[in-house]
């Protein structure tokens, strides 16, 4: 069975569930920095994230070990609320936090009225186990990683990788097993990498992008791994903060895309003069710029505007939105319907 994250399971439950589900829950919204628990504290509850981004930490008797960022979506603190053991990790929130709460003591009559939460939960830690045994580093330390991107989500991969401090590539193919996607990573840090057109950073944003991704996964450990991604821009910041601006990105990209009509729609230009408001960031003013002539007298799909430029689709999303907005731009079929 594909990997579904939790709001992917919900679309699956009756009306009744639903609301057995919210009767048995509570929601908290806690401010970035915060904790939520700390290693010893008791695991009474278990934890789905509706909107943010979490870090998981641990400590060895020594020294601290990577942390792991969970997002919307995903599921935290079950094993210890599900096997009454205090905690083991520590959490905390990295931005303003959404968290569906539910208690222990809540368990029995959740069983009862959504019995298939739990065969969620058991799906959910079973594809832990398997992945954590597929990522365990063979007797010479060197990290050999496959799959179906199906049973392994990204993020899983991109922490295993991290965390395992191992030089090599991550390459990625489609469903019709071509190659989509190189990164290079020294000692689990990545450092350059493509997705399609896209190079360095771009590439890694668009890569975190997309909700699934049909193909294949691979990593291969070594100094001799770096051929193909290292061609590709350079990524200089830390894994962790990529990876919580990867999500971050996600997030708004979801936001973005939903207020907007299919991609496949055609935008039109519907004034004479580029006039940008400080409402869009600097950074993605020429990026405004660039796409206003290149919609000069001619229809363009939003679709297109991914191929033509440079960057992630986020960046695309949004200046697209503000140029909406401002009314510099219009959907073709809403022009449509004003000259009738």
């Amino acid at each position: 069975m594909p990997k579904r994250d939790f709001f992917a399971f919900c679309t699956s439950l009756k009306p009744i569930e639903l609301r057995a589900m919210g009767a048995l829950s509570r929601v908290e919204h806690l401010p970035a920095g915060e904790s939520i628990y700390k290693p010893g504290d008791p695991g009474e509850t278990l934890y789905i994230i509706n909107r943010g981004v979490v870090e998981i930490t641990s400590e060895t008797v020594s020294r601290p070990l990577p942390g792991t960022y969970l997002s919307r979506g995903d599921i935290f603190g079950e094993a210890e609320a599900l096997t009454e053991q205090p905690r083991r990790h520590a959490a905390k929130t990295c931005e303003p936090v959404s968290l569906q709460c539910f208690d222990r003591k809540d368990f029995p009559e959740l069983l009862r009225r959504v019995p298939t939460f739990f065969h969620y939960l058991c799906e959910e830690l079973a594809r832990r186990l398997l992945a954590g045994r597929e990522a365990t580093p063979a007797v010479n330390q060197r990290l050999e990683l496959s799959g179906s991107l199906a049973n392994f989500d990204l993020v899983t991969i991109y922490q295993t990788i991290v965390n395992s401090s191992q030089t090599g590539e991550l390459s990625i193919h489609n469903a019709a097993d071509e190659l989509i996607s190189t990164f290079f990573f020294e000692a689990g840090q990545p450092r350059a990498g493509q997705f399609e057109h896209l190079t360095g950073e771009e590439a890694f944003w668009q890569l975190f992008l997309a909700e699934e991704i049909p193909g294949t996964f691979s990593f291969s450990s070594g100094e001799n791994a770096m051929t193909h991604a290292i061609q590709g821009g350079n990524i200089t910041r830390s894994p962790g903060d990529m990876l919580i601006n990867a999500l971050q990105s996600r997030d708004e990209y979801i936001g973005l895309k939903s207020e907007l009509p299919d991609e496949s729609t055609m935008l039109e230009r519907c004034k004479p003069h580029l006039t940008i408001g400080e409402s869009l960031p600097v950074e993605l003013r020429p990026l405004a710029e660039q796409v206003w002539r290149y919609c000069d007298k001619r229809r363009v799909p939003l679709r297109a505007l991914y191929r033509h430029f440079s960057v992630c689709e986020l960046k695309i999303y949004q200046v697209a939105h503000e140029l909406l907005r401002s009314g510099h731009f219009a959907w073709s079929a809403e022009l449509t319907e004003k000259v009738a």
